[in-house]
């Protein structure tokens, strides 16, 4: 249990690290390279993020609240059903507006990439949903391993030991 506590932690630490420079992808050196992006792209890309920024974090500060106001209505004494009716849709018409201001940002910026570099971009997108895939696997077998368990072969396709890379953009 020790051993999965400082996994845990160190992927908390290296998330936390890496999410900083993330948020930017088009600003990564590794991804501009891989994408072929102009100085003109880039900075386009910078307009759209800046212009979106302030109403997504507007909008995820609202899905919060109403996170919040929703888990203190469940936890309550004596829960009223039609609150927390009330309660779960206002929350999910928050997340829902948080999701298409996200995707809006994402569609504009879409189109700032030629269609060759959207091809790129999507191949780097499933490299790294497949890497998190492979990451959340290695957890659970550490896990397994931990409470006395066998831990499960890794598939065939996805080497263990495979070199780390950057996370591929969100465009």
């Amino acid at each position: 249990m020790k051993r999965l506590l400082v996994v845990l932690v160190a992927l908390l630490l290296a998330a936390s690290a890496q999410a900083q420079v993330e948020g930017k992808w088009w600003k990564r050196p590794r991804i501009v390279q891989a994408l072929g992006l102009t100085p003109q792209q880039t900075a386009e890309l910078e307009r759209i993020f800046a212009k979106s920024r302030p109403k997504i974090i507007d909008l995820k500060a609202d899905l919060e609240k109403k996170q919040f106001a929703y888990q203190e209505a469940m936890t309550a004494e004596k829960v009223d059903r039609k609150e927390v009716e009330a309660l779960i849709e206002a929350r999910e018409q928050a997340r829902a507006q948080l999701q298409k201001e996200l995707s809006l940002m994402e569609l504009d910026m879409r189109q700032v990439l030629t269609p060759e570099q959207r091809e790129k971009a999507e191949a780097l997108r499933a490299q790294l949903r497949q890497r998190i895939q492979d990451r959340r696997r290695q957890l659970r077998d550490a896990e397994a391993e931990d409470e006395g368990g066998a831990a499960a072969p890794p598939p065939a396709s996805s080497p263990r030991n495979a070199p780390r890379r950057s996370p591929p953009p969100n465009p």
